[in-house]
């Protein structure tokens, strides 16, 4: 079981100091903010120095960032991880479960396919990045519904349109609270059979990844997925476990 070093946690925590207070700071000042006593924060401080994230001023011996942070928080966006993630991610998946991988985000009142690994079956279904889809329509929509907190869950399902795109599309807000309290009290796949797209069949799990709540799903023709209902389900159980953040 994977353990937090203290020390790492504390080294984060002096960025996030400087971030809210906005102004250079002394060894005395950090200490008091982070709660560490004066020789132990000198220590963290210095490394920080050594290793070019901290400067110390010359005369008043004030700490402050230097760009070597945002340079390299720079490059790593510049590889846009939540892109490499999800590449992975689906890639998994579809090679798991046979059938295609989709994975999206809220987008308004809206779910936005983000990516998308379409399966290599001559029957499938495969939705290109950027499509925007009815929340209550698609197991995406629920399971990121389903990932909320409460009140913001509340509040988006009380914006949505609930457009009927199918005749099983769900139409009543009531009705889909039900549905996603009941599933987050069960497995927490959540299941849209035909509800968005006649003949087809999606499951999907949501979580944060970052700091953004994503959704993952397999999607396949209703006839195949039904046939592999508790495969799919435990292939996304344990994908949950995996993927996303506790």
């Amino acid at each position: 079981m994977p353990q937090i070093i203290p020390t790492a946690q504390r080294a984060l925590q002096v960025f996030e100091v400087f971030a809210r207070e906005q102004r250079p700071l002394t060894n005395s000042e950090m200490a008091r903010y982070l709660d560490l006593a004066d020789s132990s924060c000198s220590d963290l401080l210095f490394t920080l120095r050594q290793a070019g994230f901290l400067l110390r001023t010359p005369k008043s011996r004030h700490f402050h960032p230097t760009g070597r942070l945002l340079n390299i928080a720079q490059g790593i966006a510049a590889s846009d991880s939540l892109q490499i993630f999800a590449s992975e991610a689906l890639e998994i998946l579809m090679r798991q479960s046979g059938e295609s991988a989709m994975c999206g985000h809220i987008d308004g009142n809206k779910v936005k396919i983000f990516a998308c690994k379409e399966s290599s079956r001559a029957l499938r279904y495969v939705l290109r990045p950027g499509t925007v889809l009815e929340v209550q329509g698609t197991s995406l929509g629920k399971a990121l519904l389903g990932a909320m907190e409460p009140d913001e869950r509340n509040a988006l399902i009380d914006a949505l349109p609930m457009i009927a795109t199918t005749p099983k599309t769900i139409t009543q807000r009531d009705a889909l609270r039900a549905e996603i309290e009941a599933t987050n009290q069960g497995n927490k796949c959540f299941i849209a059979k035909e509800e968005g797209v006649e003949g087809v069949f999606a499951i999907a799990i949501a979580g944060k990844v970052g700091d953004r709540l994503t959704a993952l799903s397999i999607v396949g023709p209703t006839h195949r997925v039904s046939q592999n209902i508790d495969a799919c389900i435990k292939i996304l159980t344990e994908a949950r476990a995996e993927f996303f953040e506790s």
